[in-house]
């Protein structure tokens, strides 16, 4: 479904219904009416670590939760109900249009009768009764301070098989990295110049290879659920004095910058090119042990690393023995 039309017409449904209608950092929408708070989300790649991580973040407000998806299965719909959220499929969704519509909070006409058509044409009224039952592997709890794992077994192996062809073989993998935030403030003095040097940002070290990345990591849970039984959890081979300096290396590299100052001699103006960085103790670095998880999918020759949380191909490899790291 079309995300941004359907927030749109949830926003105009609920403005008729007398909420105020606003965005939120931990949904698309918040609804507020009297004492009443409802966060409303949409999100297509649904699954028990994403529930839970909504969950925690409302609990937080105060507040109900409505999530809206494409479809739930039979365990990811019994656990969010559990967590106290309410479930829109597209069959609810085109249900709730429809109530909508006859009530008069929309008019049929431009964006409303496309999604409303789109809904219709990819969902029938009434569920086939001849759908087979679908097997669910048994989901997992881990203790491990970890991104959350959105991205399913099933659609890991959607995206790693359009890569590779046919899956002969898949694992998760929980690679170890060095989670860091840092900032800085100095003050480096040229001659007469005195230049002002600050920054802040946060990466990370993968504890495996050394190697840097000036990304944030989002959803990092203390304990997560791993959407199958075949798992591995890799032990970091960089210690924390080692990734240390490797992350004050990198910053400094970062941060460093070449300036042009100018000095009058005389009466002359004569300009100079100078370079400067932030010095290893001007650094404020804060670091912990996190896992980023990974699916790893081996077609009949190449292999592909798929992020279990965002779904993005992290690298594609002939086949061979060599370890990921």
């Amino acid at each position: 479904m079309n995300k941004q039309a359907v927030v749109n017409i949830l926003r105009k449904i609920f403005t008729f219904y007398g909420y105020e209608v606003n965005s939120s950092d931990i949904s698309d929408l918040l609804a507020e009416k009297d004492s009443e708070h409802l966060f409303i989300k949409y999100d297509p790649f649904v699954n028990i670590n994403s529930i839970n991580h909504f969950s925690n973040s409302v609990q937080k407000y105060g507040g109900k939760c409505i999530l809206i998806s494409d479809s739930f299965d039979d365990k990811t719909r019994a656990f969010a109900l559990d967590e106290g959220l309410t479930l829109w499929d597209k069959s609810e969704l085109e249900s709730r249009i429809g109530r909508a519509v006859l009530a008069g909070a929309l008019e049929l006409k431009g964006e409303n009768i496309q999604i409303k058509n789109e809904i219709e044409q990819q969902l029938p009224l009434q569920p086939s009764l001849e759908q087979p039952k679908k097997e669910y592997e048994k989901t997992v709890r881990i203790f491990l301070r970890s991104v959350a794992v959105r991205i399913g077994k099933t659609d890991a192996l959607s995206i790693g098989e359009g890569k590779v062809g046919k899956a002969r073989h898949q694992i998760l993998r929980f690679i170890p990295v060095w989670y860091y935030k840092y900032s800085f403030d100095a003050k480096k003095k040229f001659k007469s110049r005195v230049v002002d040097l600050n920054g802040s940002g946060e990466g990370y070290i993968n504890a495996l290879s050394g190697e840097n990345s000036f990304e944030k990591c989002k959803d990092i849970l203390d304990n997560t659920f791993v959407p199958t039984q075949n798992y591995e959890i890799k032990q970091p081979r960089i210690e924390k004095k080692e990734a240390l300096i490797k992350v004050a290396n990198a910053i400094i590299k970062e941060h460093t910058k070449e300036v042009r100052l100018n000095e009058m001699i005389g009466d002359t103006i004569v300009f100079e090119q100078k370079v400067f960085a932030p010095e290893p103790q001007d650094l404020n670095i804060e670091i912990e042990l996190i896992h980023i998880p990974v699916w790893e999918i081996k077609g009949k020759t190449e292999t592909v690393y798929v992020n279990g949380y965002n779904g993005q191909i992290m690298l594609i490899n002939v086949y061979n023995d060599a370890e990921f790291v």
